[in-house]
């Protein structure tokens, strides 16, 4: 630490427009440099001052001593400190809510009790008037000096009334950049507002014509109003829409919701109440509504959109087709008599296997309702649920057509969709159209009535 003490320089009033390279230059008269840095601000414009660090701390001590008073590239003695305390460390304050009569001389007579003033200035704007002082030591070496004199000032001035029963009060602070200024202003708006949401009401549903008088007459029998603010139309200043109604405490402004909210305290329409939210929440939580009504919407329409893929006249034909051909293929194949007891894949009656017994090996013949009759299938008739064989010509209640094409009851022709030709009835069908019909057989009964719902 020493020896970087050593050998490095501080730099201060440097010109906004200097580079690093011209810097280098300047400084180059007095030693060789090892690096030479300028600070800069986010925009990377100059801070005005700079580091540079010599290989010889010989050449620092003279560089230091010709440079020391200099009015340009004013070299100080390089002090390593606390990177912490250095950030922390201010000479210059800022001043407002000074009263309007007070000029350069009164405001540098109420400072210089404090420390010596490097610089004063002094402004006005539509809210009063402001100062910025800056202390700083007359030896330019103590840069201790102006950070404690601005803290002593802070101490002792902040919060302070000048002019007794004005109301005002002094705010000293540091002197920050503009934009960090606005980001303190943000904070301490969000930090007001966040303690005051719960004594804040918003109250609408009153009369256009109600006036301030009248809401704190109605309010203020529930406790000490802190602040009441009425908003007007921008089209027109005499209609009221809403308002702010501030109580000191949340217990009040709870207890005037509990008994105003929902009534009509103007003969009118009911008082609409509720606890105040901060804009910016209020934001976030309207982005997330709307964020998931999209998401609900983009799911609605990626739904649809796969089942605008499917060719419905094709759906719809296929499905007549299907149903047409269910007659002549009861015929063909004949079903399950449900008076009989279950057959197995060999035709034979399930009975108690004995623990000797095999069980039939898999890949044996499939008897898809056939008798096995000299060698050759036969069909079987279907016997209905009271074991009467099922009239084949009768129109069916699954509402399909029938095989002579007249239409079936149950199921009225889609609207748009024309009614396909019905396909003629094959007299011989092929062993893979009874396997493709014996799989799909277990969804007809689903195909009963139509879907209300399918557009």
């Amino acid at each position: 630490m020493t020896k970087i003490a050593d050998n490095n320089l501080f730099v201060r009033k440097i010109n906004k427009s200097t580079s690093a390279p011209e810097l280098e230059k300047f400084f180059e008269q007095y030693g060789k440099i090892k690096s030479l840095k300028i600070s800069l601000n986010e925009d990377h414009s100059s801070r005005g001052y700079g580091f540079v660090c010599f290989e010889e701390p010989e050449k620092t001590k003279e560089a230091l001593e010709k440079t020391t008073d200099a009015e340009e590239n004013q070299g100080i003695a390089y002090k390593p400190r606390d990177s912490r305390a250095f950030r922390k460390a201010f000479n210059n304050i800022y001043v407002k809510n000074l009263p309007m009569d007070f000029d350069e001389e009164k405001t540098k007579e109420m400072f210089t009790a404090y420390g010596r003033i490097e610089s004063l200035k002094v402004g006005t704007n539509d809210k009063g008037a402001y100062a910025f002082v800056c202390y700083s030591s007359e030896d330019k070496a103590d840069r201790e000096y102006g950070p404690l004199c601005a803290q002593k000032a802070i101490e002792a001035l902040h919060d302070k009334e000048i002019e007794e029963g004005s109301g005002k009060k002094l705010y000293v602070r540091e002197a920050l950049k503009a934009t960090e200024r606005a980001l303190e202003r943000q904070r301490d708006t969000l930090k007001y507002k966040n303690s005051k949401k719960r004594c804040n009401l918003y109250v609408k549903s009153f009369p256009e014509n109600t006036t301030e008088q009248q809401l704190r007459e109605i309010f203020g029998d529930f406790g000490d109003i802190e602040s009441l603010r009425l908003f007007a139309s921008p089209n027109d200043e005499a209609i009221k829409l809403y308002a702010f109604v501030c109580f000191k405490t949340p217990d009040m402004a709870i207890k005037a919701k509990q008994e105003l909210s929902g009534r009509p305290v103007f003969g009118g329409k009911p008082l609409y109440i509720n606890f105040y939210e901060i804009k910016e929440v209020r934001a976030l939580q309207n982005e997330e509504a709307k964020d998931k009504q999209d998401y609900k919407m983009y799911q609605a329409e990626h739904a649809m959109s796969s089942l605008d893929n499917i060719n419905r006249e094709e759906l719809m034909q296929r499905l007549y087709q299907l149903l047409a051909c269910m007659p002549q293929l009861k015929q063909q194949v004949g079903g399950f008599n449900r008076s009989a007891p279950p057959q197995n894949r060999n035709n034979q009656s399930f009975q108690k296997r004995s623990p000797n017994q095999q069980m039939p090996r898999p890949g044996g013949p499939m008897n898809m309702g056939y008798q096995q009759q000299n060698g050759a299938p036969q069909p079987r008739p279907m016997p209905n649920a009271m074991g009467a064989p099922i009239d084949m010509g009768a129109p069916n209640a699954m509402g399909a057509p029938n095989a002579m094409g007249a239409p079936v009851q149950g199921i009225p022709a889609p609207v748009g969709v024309p009614m396909p030709a019905q396909p003629q009835p094959q007299q011989n069908v092929t062993p893979e159209q009874l396997a493709y019909f014996g799989k799909t057989s277990s969804i007809l009964p689903a195909l009963n009535e139509r879907n209300t719902h399918y557009k």
